[in-house]
């Protein structure tokens, strides 16, 4: 997922959080359109936070599983040479 796909639809998703809790309480929904502003802004913080997080756990995962083939590929050519002997 890219960054602006995150970011934008945590952005809207908090839109529609404000509106529907504007709802709830029976207020007009665009009376105030600042909250609205301020909710997206919220949320799409939120959204990019949350696809930061991914790309490091991604990155963190990749070099876990590079590190954990370089030992078994060591460990092959170990038992091999035992093997040999």
């Amino acid at each position: 997922m890219s960054v602006i796909t995150s970011v934008t639809g945590f952005a809207a998703f908090g839109v529609l959080v404000r509106t529907y809790a504007l709802g709830l309480q029976k207020r007009p929904l665009f009376s105030n359109p600042s909250t609205h502003v301020a909710a997206a802004a919220v949320f799409g913080a939120a959204g990019y936070f949350i696809n930061s997080a991914l790309e490091r756990q991604n990155s963190l995962i990749e070099g876990k599983k590079d590190l954990l083939l370089k030992n078994r590929e060591r460990a092959e050519e170990i038992a091999k040479q035992q093997a040999a002997l």
